[in-house]
């Protein structure tokens, strides 16, 4: 298969440590250029990889034959638009923007192009048999938690958005897509709490189970704490993401290889642009009824 050329749009952290390496490491995809709105830093990531720099987006579009973006939502929200409309291919990060109506408005621009979310966890072998096995599980009740110390130093400190909206928009896409995957389909959610602190999340699904999702990034001292558990009938399933390997080469090879596919077959991945519409619906349930 010929290789993709995709373009990035941003040169930040997460587009340095994982976009860019990941897109021109290849074989089915290569770093065809980069944008960004800070000049000097998209220059920097270019140069790095080998690849163009691109002063205009809209040249980075005629360079390419799909963009991946690593911009904040309200910013991926507008390019990823512009770039459908010129009939990019997209590799979008979550949450698709910052409301419901700016993710909507993209998702009907991307109607007739292939799109991908990056849902890191989906690609991790680990998790995707997790959810093999709860294919087959009657699920009464689920509880997880996500627990970090990432808002009280590091890099999102000087990231506006994520300092805005909190843990809900940061890592509560991650844990409801997974609650949603693993059970089915959220029909009703409830919030309690506060996204700049502790936030508790009850969840019911659609068949009637019942899912609770703890959420907080001011807890000093306990890393990265992410678990699932799911209870039924015939036991429990529990997955912990201390005992599963980290974000590696076989997450990055199965997203990158997936992305490539769809863009060459012309139709988007299973998990798409309408799944971060989905869970942009969730996320504006849960701030406005905080």
């Amino acid at each position: 298969m010929r290789p993709v050329a995709v373009g990035l749009a941003g040169a930040g952290l997460w587009a340095g440590a994982f976009h860019a390496p990941m897109l021109a490491q290849g074989p089915e995809t290569r770093l065809a250029g980069v944008w960004a709105r800070r000049p000097e830093a998209g220059r920097a990531l270019a140069s790095r990889f080998g690849a163009p720099y691109y002063e205009d987006y809209r040249d980075l579009l005629d360079g390419c034959e799909a963009v991946a973006f690593a911009v904040p939502p309200d910013a991926q929200a507008e390019l990823a638009t512009e770039a459908a409309r010129a009939g990019r291919a997209l590799l979008l990060d979550k949450p698709l923007a910052l409301d419901l109506a700016a993710a909507e408005e993209l998702a009907r621009a991307a109607s007739g192009v292939p799109t991908q979310l990056v849902m890191t966890n989906r690609y991790r072998p680990a998790v995707r048999e997790f959810l093999r096995q709860a294919r087959d599980l009657p699920v009464l009740g689920a509880r997880a938690s996500q627990l970090t110390g990432e808002f009280l130093d590091g890099p999102f400190l000087d990231q506006p958005w994520r300092m805005k909206h909190g843990v809900l928009f940061n890592t509560g896409p991650h844990g409801l897509d997974l609650l949603d995957a693993a059970i089915g389909p959220i029909k009703e959610i409830r919030a309690a709490g506060d996204p700049h602190g502790f936030l508790a999340l009850t969840c019911r699904h659609e068949g009637g189970a019942v899912s609770q999702l703890s959420l907080c990034g001011k807890v000093p001292g306990v890393g990265r704490r992410t678990v699932y558990e799911l209870y039924g009938p015939r036991g429990e399933l529990v997955l912990d993401f201390a005992r599963i390997p980290p974000d590696s080469e076989p997450t990055r090879a199965a997203l990158r290889a997936e992305f490539a596919a769809a863009v060459r077959a012309g139709r988007s991945h299973a998990i798409d642009v309408h799944r971060g519409v989905h869970l942009q619906r969730l996320l504006e349930q849960v701030w406005r009824d905080l």
